[in-house]
Order: C-alpha cells, then sequence, then structure tokens
C-alpha cells in the first residue's frame, strides 16, 4: 500500500477557483490601467496638436508680418493694409526683389480666416491655400469669435497684434469639452508705414 504522504497532492476545487478570481481580478485592474493610460497619452496628444496648430500658424504670419513694409528703393509701399482696427483679415506688402513694386510673388501677402481655417495668398489673384484648419478664435469657448488681427490703428497702424485660437478637432473623450489653446503675439511695424 501506498502511503497517503507519498503522494503528490494536486489543487482542490476550491484553491484553483480562488487562484483564479484572484488572477482575474489583477488582470481587470491591469487593464484598466493600461485604458486609462492611454486615454491620458491619447488627450495628451490632442493637447500637443492643438497647441502645435496655434504656434505654427501664429510663427508663420509672424515671418510676413515683420517683414511688412520692406520698401529698399524707398517708393513709399504701404506696409499693412486693414478692413479694420480689429479685422480677421489683413494684407501685407513688402518689395523682396527691390523692383519698386510689390506685384511679384511672396510680396503681396493676404492673410484671412473663414470659417475655422485660416488661409493665404501669397501673391494678388494667386491661389488661396489653407494654412491651417480648426482655428475658431473661440479662446473662451461662447461662440463667439474674437477678431486675429487687433490694430492700434485701422489706418497707417504701427503695431499689429495677432491671435490665434486653435481647437481640437474633436472634444476630448473624458471631459467631452473642445480643447483650445491660444497663441498670440503684437509686432511693432516697419517705421514709414
Amino acid at each position: 500500500m501506498r502511503r497517503l504522504g507519498s503522494i503528490p497532492r494536486g489543487f482542490s476545487l476550491v484553491e484553483l477557483l480562488i487562484s483564479m478570481a484572484v488572477f482575474a481580478l489583477a488582470t481587470a485592474s491591469l487593464a484598466g490601467l493600461m485604458i486609462q493610460s492611454s486615454q491620458m497619452n491619447k488627450a495628451q496628444q490632442m493637447r500637443a496638436d492643438v497647441q502645435s496648430n496655434a504656434t505654427t500658424c501664429l510663427a508663420l504670419v509672424l515671418q510676413d508680418l515683420r517683414s511688412a513694409g520692406w520698401d529698399p528703393l524707398n517708393v513709399g509701399i504701404e506696409g499693412v493694409r486693414l478692413p479694420a482696427a480689429q479685422s480677421d483679415s489683413i494684407e501685407l506688402f513688402a518689395d523682396f526683389n527691390e523692383d519698386g513694386d510689390t506685384d511679384d510673388q511672396d510680396e503681396a501677402v493676404t492673410v484671412r480666416r473663414v470659417a475655422d481655417r485660416i488661409e493665404w495668398q501669397r501673391s494678388t489673384g494667386g491661389p488661396w491655400v489653407t494654412l491651417a484648419e480648426h482655428i475658431t478664435n473661440d479662446a473662451d469657448g461662447d461662440g463667439t469669435p474674437e477678431p486675429m488681427f487687433d490694430a492700434d490703428a485701422a489706418v497707417d497702424p504701427t503695431e499689429v497684434g495677432v491671435r490665434i485660437t486653435a481647437q481640437s478637432p474633436l472634444p476630448n473623450h473624458r471631459t467631452g469639452e473642445y480643447m483650445r489653446y491660444t497663441a498670440e503675439a503684437r509686432v511693432a511695424l516697419r517705421e514709414g508705414l
């Protein structure tokens, strides 16, 4: 006869059920943490995309705004034209090829906000190109967009402020609200404008 102590003992049904329940709880907890981490990463990526959209667009507009009024032949080029002191469009002029006019490519630039995008035209009569999308200029989310350009005067301005508010294309899945980011700067224009 064999002794009871010499037979290898297996798991009882109760022990097996308890270990499976502990394993299921640990797996569920780990899955929950992974899902939460993934959602946080998605929200952070969405925030980074919104910030990048606004700051990149602002940098491109500021580059042209700082060049406005370049008049190496001193022929009296108008540097900036605004429809009003607060506006969603601006025209910028610079004589880059030093021929005494602003009729060539990149010398007469128009920037405007249309619906939820910013477009620019790099020469008079040229095609409109979308510079950025998901631009609402509604920084506080009240449904009323703020003007993109704010000049100290509608005629012969000496300083122009630019404000660009980008919004996420979809609401944040955790909060249900759209993410917004506003990038802004003021530029002193070239003298003689």
